[in-house]
């Protein structure tokens, strides 16, 4: 199929509200998973892993932190199930078909119960991994809490290699081209861009233009994505002395804390792939949501 046969088929789609609900949260859902798997696999490898919470991103070591990655999981396995399946159909009530007969001096006939209508059906597979999601994270989240106490029940287990740096791929081979990211004049300009197209996108919403946010909302998360790659690029070569960088200070925190440094240096990296992901899932729905004003 071509580019183009392909992108007017994504076009009819968007015109159908509920075909256009269904492909943008099969998309979300092929996006996110490959996130929470390598999430997951990060806290396993590393031994230690941020959790998002309301107040912020707090740090889960040991044991919490593979608490945290079995919740990935879970919701990895989630999202695959109803990737897979979709939503459950409703299963069909069987039709009773009913006869009464009155004869004189019969005694009145007893009311029929009321129709009980179906319920959707409940997957178990689904059932068990919001639970398993559920008490790992609120495991972790005790966990750290104990932790923050003092006491060092969840401390252990560690990471299965807090070296390795495979989780990190691909800035073995692409942090030569990440660190110009890093520079300041690079830095202000996405700063600079991402302003004017806030006043732009003010300005136009006040003067009632259709689809007046989509320009900042598909950009925001690719300006966000320079940052974070710029950041993994500069984290990766700094603490290893690559490029002539001489940052004692990163060369010591990785030998000293090497899961600790590399978990955040993947967040880094996967972050300028959650922002790219964002930014297509906001930018779709926002222009579908322009579209379907419009009509």
């Amino acid at each position: 199929m071509s580019l183009t046969r392909a992108w007017s088929r994504l076009q009819s789609l968007r015109d159908q509200p509920a075909r256009s609900d269904v492909l943008l949260t099969r998309a979300a859902l092929i996006l996110c998973v490959p996130i929470m798997l390598a999430y997951g696999c990060a806290g396993l490898v590393y031994g230690e892993l941020p959790m998002l919470t309301p107040f912020g991103f707090v740090e889960m070591p040991g044991a919490c932190a593979w608490l945290t990655a079995a919740m990935a999981f879970a919701l990895a396995v989630l999202a695959t199930d109803w990737l897979v399946r979709g939503e459950l159909a409703t299963p069909r009530a069987s039709a009773i078909v009913t006869t009464r007969s009155w004869r004189v001096g019969d005694p009145p006939m007893p009311a029929l119960p009321p129709h009980v209508w179906p319920q959707p059906r409940s997957s178990p597979l689904r059932i068990a991994c919001l639970g398993i999601a559920a008490v790992a994270c609120a495991s972790a989240l005790v966990g750290r809490i104990t932790l923050a106490q003092g006491w060092q029940a969840f401390a252990r287990p560690g990471g299965l290699a807090p070296n390795a740096e495979w989780p990190l791929y691909p800035l073995q081979w692409l942090w030569p081209w990440l660190l110009p990211l890093t520079r300041q004049p690079v830095l202000l300009g996405t700063i600079v861009v991402g302003a004017v197209l806030l006043l732009a996108a003010y300005l136009l919403a006040w003067r009632k233009v259709r689809g007046a946010w989509l320009p900042f909302i598909t950009m925001l998360p690719l300006l966000l994505a320079v940052h974070f790659l710029g950041a993994a690029g500069f984290d990766f070569a700094a603490a290893r002395g690559l490029g002539g960088i001489v940052e004692p200070e990163l060369s010591a925190a990785l030998a000293q804390r090497p899961g600790h440094y590399n978990i955040h240096t993947f967040l880094s990296l996967w972050g300028a792939i959650g922002a790219l992901t964002v930014g297509m899932i906001g930018g779709f729905w926002l222009e579908s949501s322009s579209v379907l004003e419009e009509d």
